[in-house]
């Protein structure tokens, strides 16, 4: 199926993908090196900001289209779907901030790394839905790469609550500081969801391959 190529909203939904990538990267390099906390908190605000004013844009191109290359609500749910998951990491980098985490972790970095991977395919797979190429195999392998990424990342969520919960691991928290084990269960909460809502998008571009090819 064809789509055109210069679509205003495609190239929207692409602009947003990018956002997308450039929040996990800027997430990955936080848990990578955390003096870049402060600063790479800054940077995913105002990158919050743009990705909501392509929302706004994209809904009211959405109504004043008339014909679209795929139907209306398909479109807004994609584009909700990818304002989600920039919402979903800037407030885990909020998070840290607020909480005042001094140092990353393991678990961050696993974490981050996931999402990095996983922002990756959301990216390649909006641009496929851009070139016309959803019956493409390619396309296909991008919903299984992101359902793969979210199984791994329940994994590494449960080892994570084992460690806060049962262990009461060092890496997170003394024994008897509660509201530290709190924190870290609140922002791995974040970051699992993430991942899903990542997950979501997979499942979107699953849909979208039956029902258009």
């Amino acid at each position: 199926m064809f789509f055109p190529r210069k679509s205003k909203i495609f190239d929207e939904l692409l602009k947003q993908a990018l956002i997308v990538k450039e929040v996990a990267q800027v997430f990955r390099n936080i848990t990578r090196d955390w003096k870049q906390l402060e600063h790479g908190s800054s940077a995913l605000q105002s990158l919050e900001r743009q990705a909501d004013e392509l929302v706004h844009s994209i809904t009211d191109d959405i109504e004043k289209t008339f014909i679209l290359p795929l139907d209306k609500e398909d479109i807004a749910v994609l584009t909700e779907s990818l304002d989600d998951v920039v919402d979903n990491l800037e407030e885990a980098v909020n998070r840290l901030s607020i909480y005042r985490i001094s140092e990353s972790n393991d678990a961050l970095q696993d974490f981050s790394e996931l999402i990095e991977q996983s922002a990756v395919y959301i990216h390649k797979g909006i641009s496929m839905i851009k070139e016309g190429k959803i019956a493409s195999e390619e396309f296909a392998s991008c919903g299984k790469m992101l359902r793969d990424l979210e199984s791994q990342g329940d994994i590494l969520h449960r080892k994570v609550l084992e460690g806060l919960m049962g262990n009461c691991s060092s890496s997170f928290a003394d024994g008897n500081d509660y509201l530290s084990i709190l924190k870290w269960k609140e922002i791995f909460q974040t970051l699992e969801d993430t991942l899903d809502k990542c997950d979501h998008i997979g499942k979107l571009f699953a849909r979208l391959r039956i029902k258009y090819i």
